[in-house]
């Protein structure tokens, strides 16, 4: 299987990135094809100009959109590993998307009704915050931002997820616990 992960977080030698090493490791381990998408290292353009979004209606996009666009092509899975910042992704990472996930490319519309172009396609979403997980838990935040994802963007466009994880307090976890996340990022990848 291939697998596009798509990353955005300004260090490698964060704790996102050793849930981005985990994952990747796991899943070529298991004999997949693996991708990473840094964004902060491509130095990805995230503006969107009023210019742009009326191009991609006549299926003419920026060659650094169409680079992005063969590696979703190619994958037969997208995972996204952010942090969450501000009850939301980062910047960088939702101009990604913005400039990505693109009419044309990843759905087409019949009157108003969305047409899904990403179909077969399985996704999943690897998120951490500061905030402890039962705080984002216990308000609704972590589902708020699980339902914006699957819903307004993977099932959207067609793709199945396969899972959603969210670990909170990943800035001062340590020892057992950040050893129980790294389990489930691998866990996830065997799902694949």
């Amino acid at each position: 299987m291939n697998h596009c992960i798509i990353f955005a977080h300004p260090k490698t030698d964060s704790f996102n990135g050793a849930i981005l090493d985990t994952y990747r490791e796991a899943l070529k381990g298991q004999g997949h094809s693996v991708e990473v998408r840094d964004l902060y290292r491509l130095g990805f353009n995230p503006v969107l100009s009023w210019e742009e979004y009326r191009k991609q209606f006549q299926g003419d996009y920026a060659d650094d959109v169409k680079a992005e666009h063969a590696y979703i092509q190619w994958a037969d899975a997208i995972t996204l590993v952010y942090p969450v910042w501000w009850a939301g992704l980062p910047a960088l990472g939702k101009g990604y998307l913005d400039r990505v996930i693109t009419f044309g490319f990843a759905y087409e519309l019949e009157g108003e009704k969305p047409i899904p172009l990403l179909n077969g396609k399985k996704a999943a979403t690897i998120f951490t915050s500061g905030t402890p997980e039962n705080i984002y838990r216990g308000t609704g935040m972590a589902n708020s931002l699980k339902q914006t994802i699957e819903e307004g963007l993977f099932d959207f466009c067609g793709m199945e997820t396969v899972d959603h994880l969210y670990f909170g307090n990943a800035v001062l976890a340590e020892g057992t616990e950040r050893k129980r996340m790294f389990a489930e990022v691998r866990e996830l990848a065997e799902r694949f």
